[in-house]
């Protein structure tokens, strides 16, 4: 797959993110009904509620596709869980950051925006990068090539 295909800014479930991996696919596919379920409370000005709702709903799922996820590495024995792990992590902890601060789950509209811009393209860019990588390692196929990163609104999480 080129990443010349993948649009980071539009987060909607292709075969493009298709890993190969049943169990990490069907939750890829739920956390972006997830994510877009916040997503459009945000754009659409949802209620409070509902944007505390959805918020909680796609947070609450991307603590535990993590948790699953590498747990599904360290049973294949993933030489690079380590750097996965730290990449979830940095990401949950802006993740978290966002939704425990004040105005997250509904007061402040550019924390929301924030968010709503950032968490969708993360996980587009880090199916098609990290966990790519992954599933070709777990095939047996060679490394894919750097996705262009550019652009970015979370230079800080390595790709």
């Amino acid at each position: 797959m080129s990443s010349d295909s993948v649009d980071y800014g539009a987060l909607v479930w292709s075969d493009d993110l298709v890993l190969g991996i049943e169990e990490i696919d069907a939750q890829h596919r739920e956390w972006i009904a997830l994510v877009q379920a916040f997503e459009r409370a945000v754009r659409d000005g949802g209620t409070a509620e509902e944007v505390r709702r959805t918020l909680a709903a796609a947070v609450a799922y991307t603590e535990s596709h993590f948790a699953d996820e590498q747990r599904v590495m360290g049973e294949a024995d993933y030489p690079f869980l380590d750097d996965h792990v730290a990449q979830h992590d940095l990401a949950w902890d802006r993740v978290h950051a966002f939704a425990s601060a004040d105005g997250g789950a509904g007061g402040d509209d550019a924390l929301r925006e924030s968010l709503a811009d950032f968490l969708p393209q993360w996980l587009m860019l880090h199916i098609n990068t990290a966990d790519r990588q992954f599933a070709r390692w777990h095939k047996g196929e060679p490394p894919c090539a750097p996705a262009d990163i550019e652009g970015r609104v979370f230079g800080d999480i390595p790709v």
